[in-house]
């Protein structure tokens, strides 16, 4: 029953929704009319969330970094069936731009990073290798099948540590050899990090390049990241986005006659001397003034820019003035 209020207006009377049909309960539960307009109103022109905190970098970005990291997994290849005594393969994926929080934030506990140095670049890489596939190489180099296992907490332990160690170091002559188009580089591992969040990857909004390798041994696989601040890779950054593996070189025809012309105006300081003599540092303490220090007439004198001497020639006199008639180029 609808009620009165004091102007006379009427109030609704609360409907009991133990009172009401299915129907009319679901309609009474739902958002009203008003509501639906206001997020309508709202919502019709906000823009879409698109994450794009990881995506992958075209091939006509950085096509010699590309073809680095293929050669690069072709030469680790043969080196881990040497280590292992079996068949294992590694095979370069892809190249990916992500943000270094979520880089950090995706990274398993406890995880498996060596930190390393690529020297003469600046700065630091990360080199990441999936828990389950380091326990499956170890498991291979004492001489097991290298089956998966599913305790992945083993991989913090020492003997997986001290593995992971020997696998970076192990690396070393590859990544020289297939960086060597673009510059003569050095791997030193500098420490390893189970713990993420102890890695320091730089701002959290910071890019990092990651080439994403796979690795398989006896039906089981997993991946190895390589993780390169945009830093680290800045001094060779030109050489990544050519194809030839090195810049092309820039001629600045323009400036050429500008500098020529620039050069031909400088002022040098020109000096010859006449003559040289030796004397005993006893005879030149001793010398007064009157005394005379015997001299022989010079045949050639040296005309020098500076201290580097430029033509030979011969002492005179010109127009009432002490002169020098070049010879040739060159001292005497």
């Amino acid at each position: 029953m609808a009620e009165t209020s004091s102007d006379g207006s009427a109030l609704a009377e609360p409907v009991d929704a133990g009172d009401a049909g299915p129907d009319e309960a679901v309609a009474n539960a739902a958002i009203s009319e008003e509501e639906v307009s206001a997020l309508l109103e709202t919502n019709a022109d906000a823009p879409l969330a698109f994450d794009l905190s990881a995506r992958r970098i075209s091939r006509t970005q950085l096509p010699m970094l590309e073809f680095l990291c293929r050669n690069f997994a072709e030469r680790v290849g043969p080196t881990l069936s040497g280590l292992l005594t079996r068949d294992v393969t590694m095979q370069f994926d892809n190249l990916q731009s992500v943000k270094a929080g979520d880089l950090q934030a995706g990274l398993p506990l406890p995880a498996s990073v060596a930190i390393v140095r690529l020297k003469p670049l600046p700065g630091e890489c990360f080199v990441a290798v999936d828990p389950a596939l380091l326990l499956m190489l170890l498991d291979g180099f004492f001489g097991g099948t290298g089956r998966a296992t599913a305790d992945t907490q083993a991989a913090a332990a020492p003997a997986a540590q001290r593995f992971l160690g020997l696998l970076i170091r192990g690396f070393a002559a590859d990544l020289t050899a297939a960086w060597a188009p673009i510059a003569p580089v050095e791997l030193e591992l500098v420490k390893q990090e189970t713990n993420p969040r102890f890695l320091q990857m730089g701002e959290r909004e910071q890019p990092l390049i990651v080439a994403k390798f796979s690795v398989s041994l006896g039906g089981n696989s997993g991946h190895i990241d390589w993780m390169f601040p945009e830093a680290m890779l800045a001094p060779v950054h030109e050489a990544l986005e050519s194809d030839g593996g090195r810049p092309a070189v820039r001629t600045q025809t323009a400036w050429a006659p500008v500098i020529a012309t620039m050069l031909q105006e400088t002022q040098i300081e020109a000096r010859a001397i006449l003559v040289e003599t030796q004397i005993s540092l006893g005879e030149l303490v001793r010398l007064v003034p009157g005394d005379v220090i015997p001299i022989e007439a010079p045949q050639d004198v040296r005309l020098l820019a500076g201290d580097v001497p430029v033509y030979r020639g011969k002492f005179g006199i010109s127009q009432g003035r002490n002169a020098l008639k070049i010879i040739a180029r060159g001292s005497a």
